[in-house]
């Protein structure tokens, strides 16, 4: 046999141990399968973000902050990381969810709520939250006994009330996608408001590992796009031109900079608006038509 056809042989045999290698290991471990598939973007169907057409944002107007009803004023768009921590007279404007002791921002309650319950209904396990809201102290501690799993105090979203950690009775941590309710939050939680905030492939951009256990609020339709379109948070924001106003999913958004008054404005005409600070300066406006 001539040399060359022997190492084409070793080759293809070496190819094949680790091919049956890798599917014995798949097969006694599904989370890696599915942690593999999520990578891949297997289960994203690409949502359309376009710029809006001539017509449907003309005649604008300014906000009147707390003096229209159909504009809600929230926090779910803030960005919170390394390049952009939180101003020191940061207000976290927060709730107790459902009468427990458990703080959480005021626009994600709702939206836990009905994501909480979908998942006991889908998988009959209870959904637990084992870290809301931190005070700035508690962040110090816990950055300064393992700055590897946690922020640093005001790079952090536990800050805000908006990033929830999430458990399932036995399976916490990195062992929550080894359950099927971990699975369910990591591929379902976008249909309810929330995103995986780190994703197993985003830590070129958010700087964090994959953390299937860390879910953060930031509404519709913006959970839609950015779970099927397989962006963090960071590539999401930093998509939107300044100013101009884009439409996707039945809304019109656009990321505006307060002009010289401070005023952010609005078309003339709309049913709802949400209006959040995104803490680099400027404002996501989301506007149902």
């Amino acid at each position: 046999m001539k040399k060359k056809t022997k190492v084409v042989i070793l080759t293809l045999s070496c190819l094949l141990a680790v091919a049956l290698a890798v599917g014995v290991l798949l097969g006694r471990n599904p989370h890696w399968l599915y942690i593999a598939g999520e990578t891949l973007g297997v289960r994203c169907r690409k949502v359309a973000v376009k710029e809006a057409g001539p017509g449907k944002t003309e005649g604008r107007i300014p906000t009147a902050w707390g003096e229209d009803p159909r504009v809600t004023l929230d926090q779910s768009l803030l960005l919170v990381n390394e390049g952009y921590p939180l101003p020191e007279d940061f207000s976290p404007a927060l709730t107790f969810y459902r009468d427990t002791e458990v703080p959480i921002n005021e626009c994600a309650e709702e939206a836990y709520g009905r994501l909480s319950e979908a998942v006991e209904k889908e998988t009959g396990s209870r959904l637990f939250v084992s870290s809301s809201f931190r005070e700035e102290e508690e962040q110090k501690e816990l950055y300064e006994k393992d700055p590897s799993t946690a922020n640093r105090p005001g790079a952090s979203e536990h800050q805000t009330g908006l990033g929830l950690d999430v458990y399932v009775r036995y399976y916490a941590g990195f062992g929550f996608i080894k359950s099927e309710a971990g699975r369910f939050v990591n591929s379902h939680c976008w249909e309810y408001g929330f995103i995986i905030r780190y994703p197993s492939f985003g830590k070129k951009e958010t700087g964090m590992k994959y953390e299937p256990w860390h879910i953060r609020y930031v509404g519709e339709p913006h959970a839609k796009i950015i779970y099927n379109n397989r962006l963090t948070l960071e590539e999401y924001l930093a998509g939107f031109e300044p100013g101009v106003w884009y439409e996707a999913e039945g809304y019109l958004l656009s990321r505006q900079e307060p002009d010289g008054e401070g005023r952010i404005f609005l078309p003339e005409e709309f049913s709802e608006a949400v209006i959040s600070p995104d803490n680099t300066g400027a404002f996501l406006v989301t506007v149902k038509k």
